[in-house]
């Protein structure tokens, strides 16, 4: 019998945004993604019988313990804590937890930020904050995965995730822990950068995307 192949899995983006205003307190919010994954492989048994193997798909955990698949073009908004004290000088930290929802394949897992609006502007007139961002990284074990890149070297793997080995879950289901190694979480810390001129920016946004993908790994 033939393993099953090792395959790519379609990507969905959605949207991590950063609204943030220099020398002022607002809000800002986080949108985790993950991939919507449908990676199907062909067992070949005796004759010629065809098995199809179960879907794969990742998914977050939403802070309030459910699942959220986020796998639409608009994502789904994370609200950050402390997002209000973001001025320059300071980071804003969020953890997402992403889990492997599969009942069989390994997901080899990564991720990456990306612009939205195709240069991280809000809207014409906002000033666009994105130079003064860094991004660092980290997993639930404190391995640190980059540290202060501005966001077109923000991106990182979190390893292979473990099988569920247990039902899957859906969309707005409770969040239910599975086989160890099945989950981890992504330490997120996000720096408004204090330099020259940033006083010019006062008001300003940026539109950013937090994109999970994974890859599938025979058991």
């Amino acid at each position: 019998m033939k393993r099953p192949v090792r395959q790519g899995v379609g990507q969905r983006s959605g949207k991590l945004r950063l609204a943030v205003t220099a020398g002022a307190l607002v809000a800002a919010t986080v949108t985790a993604t993950s991939a919507a994954a449908y990676d199907f492989a062909n067992l070949n048994i005796v004759g010629e019988a065809l098995i199809e193997t179960p879907r794969f798909d990742i998914g977050v955990v939403r802070d309030n313990g459910t699942v959220e698949q986020a796998d639409t073009e608009a994502g789904f908004d994370w609200a950050v804590a402390g997002a209000a004290d973001l001025i320059p000088g300071r980071s804003v930290v969020t953890m997402i937890p992403v889990f492997n929802n599969t009942s069989v394949f390994k997901a080899d897992t990564s991720f990456k930020i990306i612009l939205r609006n195709g240069d991280g502007t809000v809207a014409a007139g906002v000033p666009n904050i994105l130079p003064f961002l860094t991004f660092t990284a980290a997993d639930e074990t404190g391995k640190v995965l980059f540290t202060n890149v501005r966001w077109d070297q923000a991106k990182g793997s979190l390893g292979v995730l473990e099988p569920r080995w247990g039902a899957v879950l859906n969309q707005g289901d409770a969040y239910t822990p599975a086989a160890d190694g099945s989950a981890k979480k992504l330490k997120l810390t996000i720096t408004y950068v204090d330099g020259p001129d940033v006083e010019k920016y006062n008001g300003g946004q940026t539109a950013l995307a937090v994109h999970f993908d994974a890859v599938s790994v025979a058991p």
